[in-house]
């Protein structure tokens, strides 16, 4: 019996760590010129610090997953500095010197699809789940994969 709970516990444990390890990649459209960012850009968009216009002129449209769940806490602490609620507070916010609005999906599946049919939206995901209907853009000059992605999770 002891050993059964042993192995039980275990494998919560590696599903735990599992659920809060998500690799994210930054998306957008096919047709969009736009190939690298930094992660500092990234994060001054979502803060409204920054353009909200993409180098064609069309304004961007940031699409995310529910603020609560385990990857967007890590990504909002990573890009933005801020912890959840905080980020939902400037997400929200009506006051935001950007004009980028901020669409909410249920899924990464959600996401990838919005993103895939709009030629100015930008969507995090899970890099498990994308698809050819969209193109991965480096942060920092690095991919998903390679070493020192800071969007890699731990």
């Amino acid at each position: 019996m002891r050993k059964h709970a042993s192995i039980f516990c275990l494998l919560l444990a590696l599903v735990a760590s599992a659920v809060h390890a998500a690799d994210l990649a930054v998306i957008v459209h096919p047709a969009n010129p736009v190939r690298s960012m930094t992660l500092a850009e990234l994060g001054k968009i979502l803060k409204g610090k920054s353009s909200a216009t993409w180098p064609t002129g069309r304004t961007i449209t940031v699409v995310l997953r529910d603020p609560g769940s385990p990857a967007m806490k890590f990504f909002f602490e990573k890009v933005m500095g801020v912890g959840t609620e905080e980020a939902k507070t400037i997400l929200s916010e009506p006051s935001r010197k950007s004009s980028a609005p901020v669409v909410f999906a249920e899924t990464d599946e959600e996401i990838v699809k919005f993103v895939g049919s709009n030629a100015s939206a930008v969507g995090i995901v899970d890099v498990y789940n994308i698809t050819g209907s969209v193109k991965v853009i480096k942060i920092d000059e690095k991919q998903p994969f390679d070493p020192g992605y800071a969007l890699k999770g731990h």
